[in-house]
């Protein structure tokens, strides 16, 4: 697992451009195990590891073209750190 580079397109409906944001996103495979039993199984068992984000900054850039009515400010994460762990929805 690893941070990788992402394209991102930003696009408004108010705004008269799209913009590309060039981020940081985390990527990967963890080891993982599957028993596959059908006995029970502790909830902790249950879950498999995934590539998250171990530790993210949020940067934040203005949409041109944006109607004054219109907030311009678009916020994204920056992967800083990836590891194997639960997903965080």
């Amino acid at each position: 697992f690893a941070s990788t580079e992402y394209t991102m397109h930003i696009d408004r409906r108010e705004c008269a451009y799209c913009l590309t944001i060039n981020t940081t996103i985390c990527a990967g495979y963890c080891m993982t195990r599957d028993s596959n039993r059908k006995t029970f199984v502790s909830s902790h068992a249950r879950f498999l590891d995934v590539c998250t984000y171990g530790d993210f900054i949020y940067k934040t850039v203005e949409i041109p073209g944006c109607p004054h009515q219109v907030a311009p400010y678009f916020s994204y994460p920056v992967a800083v750190s990836c590891k194997c762990g639960k997903c965080d929805t």
